[in-house]
């Protein structure tokens, strides 16, 4: 099968791919040439380019498999209508989720404790500043409580947070919680204005689905604790932008840590980076483990294709068979 790669310069993933389907021809392709290369491929893994609706009209491709878990890039209902399936990589279990939920609490961590600072601090030979503060004894709500989200929590009870979750539907959605990751509280969005005033902390870990674009607007940000935190590992429309630089300027928000943005790469000199924000480039997921696992489920499901068994974390199974 030939197997296009939606984004050049990836070497890593390239040679991992072509390491685990060495019968399959895998190449790359520039953003702008999706569509066209869709016109020979049998699948196109996406990654963080989006798939144009033109893709679908080929008469040979059959799948769009992501390398890891966001298919925002992907209209599903134009796919499903097209006979392409579509499906992605759990997170937990691949090495994702908790490649990601490293970053978060890094992102945390700097921001307590003030590390860009601490190190501008040490070179100019100045000892025991800036003052920090722990995480211990700290509230941090996790906004967005799916397998992430979970990893998050998990890993904050060994600093000794106490965490509260919000997800749509709260403790009664329809997702299997592990029962063995203590939380103060997990409430539902409806529930989200009676304890977003108790973080210390927030943790963005919702995904941009249409209903969360724009989540985290001016009228959430006036709810916070004055002087919060802010980390988002999602996806940068989840927080509105303006909302979050007036509330950086402001002092609603003390500090933000962002590793996605509105849009990829974003500009070093935007205005945002001037305040308070420690900026990584989407590197949550970007990890030796994380890579390995999501690209042996990957070869995995395209094997699966290959044989005419049932794909795995297919999300439009009703998709039309070519």
């Amino acid at each position: 099968m030939r197997i296009g790669l939606c984004v050049k310069h990836y070497q890593r993933i390239l040679d991992l791919l072509r390491a685990a389907l060495p019968q399959d021809e895998i190449f790359d392709c520039a953003p702008t040439e999706i569509a066209e290369a869709a016109q020979h491929a049998d699948v196109l893994i996406p990654l963080v380019n989006k798939v144009p609706v033109a893709a679908f009209r080929s008469p040979r491709l059959k799948l769009i498999q992501q390398f890891g878990v966001g298919l925002d890039v992907v209209d599903i209902p134009a796919a499903t209508a097209a006979g392409v399936r579509v499906a992605n990589v759990p997170s937990v279990g691949s090495g994702n989720a908790e490649s990601v939920a490293a970053l978060a609490i890094a992102h945390l961590l700097m921001l307590a404790r003030q590390l860009p600072l601490a190190l501008q601090r040490f070179r100019e030979r100045k000892l025991g500043a800036p003052m920090g503060d722990a995480l211990w004894q700290s509230t941090v709500l996790i906004l967005g409580y799916g397998g992430i989200g979970e990893e998050i929590a998990r890993r904050l009870t060994g600093f000794g947070c106490r965490v509260i979750a919000v997800s749509r539907h709260g403790p009664d959605g329809p997702r299997v919680r592990d029962a063995q990751v203590p939380l103060a509280r997990h409430v539902a969005m409806s529930g989200l204005s009676e304890v977003i005033a108790e973080a210390d902390h927030i943790v963005v870990a919702a995904p941009a689905t249409p209903e969360n674009l724009g989540l985290v607007d001016a009228a959430m940000i006036a709810q916070m604790k004055r002087g919060v935190r802010l980390v988002n590992i999602a996806r940068g429309q989840v927080i509105d932008y303006h909302a979050l630089l007036a509330g950086l300027r402001s002092g609603q928000i003390a500090g933000a840590g962002l590793d996605v943005f509105w849009e990829e790469p974003f500009n070093p000199d935007d205005p945002l980076l001037q305040e308070n924000v420690i900026a990584t480039p989407h590197v949550g997921g970007v990890t030796v483990h994380s890579l390995n696992g999501i690209a042996q489920a990957v070869a995995a499901n395209i094997n699966a294709l290959r044989d005419g068994r049932a794909l795995a974390s297919c999300v439009n199974p009703q998709a039309l068979r070519r």
